[in-house]
């Protein structure tokens, strides 16, 4: 073999040993933020109660992501508008006094 074929390769292994550190490193890395978080797509809902985390993480496989978060941006719409309408009930009651 010549300079040239035996410098191609130990450049062809040398890639190839890149490649496999990092899809290693990818690897590693997954495994780490899994260990930390939860899994799955309750995983968004880790800094709310854990009850509630787990209820969401049964509730998402039987009614589904979409469905769900169809219902839970319904529900925090009329609970944004319960309170608005409260707070503009107190706000008559302080200022007809």
């Amino acid at each position: 073999m010549s300079a040239r074929a035996d410098l191609a390769a130990r450049r062809e292994l040398l890639v190839a040993r890149v490649d496999l550190d990092r899809v290693d490193f990818a690897v590693a890395t997954r495994e780490l933020a899994d260990s930390f978080g939860t899994r799955g797509a309750a995983g968004r809902f880790r800094n709310t109660h854990p009850l509630l985390a787990r209820a969401l993480g049964l509730a998402i496989p039987f009614v589904g992501a979409s469905r769900l978060g169809v219902a839970a941006r319904a529900i925090s719409i009329g609970i944004v508008a319960y309170r608005l309408v409260r707070a503009l009930r107190g706000h008559r009651r302080v200022s007809d006094r």
